[in-house]
């Protein structure tokens, strides 16, 4: 099983039920304080909890899925704005290219971003990886009318 955000449903995440607990305490609260005195814990065992590499990336995964840190929620924002710019231009039948210039950009930049933070994290998961090499070395005789074939005869006339 991985300690990480899983990918698909049959997959689970490994965390203890008492770190679980936590980490749903404090993505409501946000606070080490308040999810200490919530939860009855001493502060600083509610950091030791949090600095747990599955609770962390328990806590970005879902923190990453919710409201409009959700790239498919922006991504419908935006569609949706793009939307109603364009309908307001052409309703009042005046209005400026640039605004919606402007949205079409500002859409693109987002995309390209994000675009971009895939690939670095992809580049980051596959440095991890252990990346295997297979040598192989031919020895050929090559015959006395080589250097190396001269040597061999030297070689294996002296040891004779």
């Amino acid at each position: 099983m991985t300690n990480l955000p899983v990918n698909s449903p049959a997959q689970a995440l490994v965390i203890s039920p008492e770190a679980l607990e936590v980490a749903n305490q404090y993505l409501v609260s946000q606070n080490v304080q308040g999810t200490a005195l919530e939860l009855g814990y001493a502060p600083d065992q509610v950091s030791e909890i949090l600095d747990r590499k599955e609770v962390r990336a328990y806590i970005n995964s879902i923190f990453l899925d919710v409201g409009f840190n959700n790239r498919f929620r922006i991504r419908g924002v935006m569609d949706a704005l793009i939307q109603k710019k364009l309908q307001e231009m052409d309703e009042a039948e005046i209005g400026s290219s640039k605004d919606i210039a402007d949205l079409l950009a500002l859409s693109h930049k987002m995309t390209m971003e994000h675009l971009d933070r895939e690939i670095k994290l992809e580049q980051a998961r596959n440095a991890n990886k252990v990346q295997t090499q297979v040598n192989m070395q031919v020895n050929e005789f090559g015959g006395a009318d080589t250097k190396y074939g001269s040597l061999i005869s030297k070689l294996l006339g002296a040891t004779t």
